[in-house]
C-alpha cells in the first residue's frame, strides 16, 4: 500500500512541475511575442527616420574636395 501512496505522491509532484513549466512557458511567450512587437515598432521608426534624415541630406551636395586644412 505504501508503494501506490508514493507513486502517487511522486505522479503528483510531476504534475505540478509541469503545470509550473507550463505556466511559465506561457509568461515567456508573452514577453517574447511584446518584445517582437516593440522591436517591429521600433525598425519602422529607424525606417522613417532613415528616408528623412537620406532625403534631407540627399537635397544637398556634398564637394568632393579636400578640406582647407591641406
Amino acid at each position: 500500500m505504501s508503494e501506490i501512496t508514493t507513486a502517487e505522491a511522486r505522479f503528483l509532484k510531476l504534475e505540478e512541475k509541469v503545470a509550473y513549466q507550463d505556466k511559465t512557458i506561457s509568461e515567456l511567450n508573452d514577453v517574447v511575442v511584446q518584445l517582437h512587437r516593440r522591436v517591429d515598432e521600433l525598425k519602422a521608426r529607424l525606417d522613417v527616420t532613415e528616408r528623412a534624415l537620406r532625403s534631407e541630406l540627399g537635397a544637398r551636395e556634398m564637394p568632393n574636395e579636400p578640406p582647407p586644412h591641406y
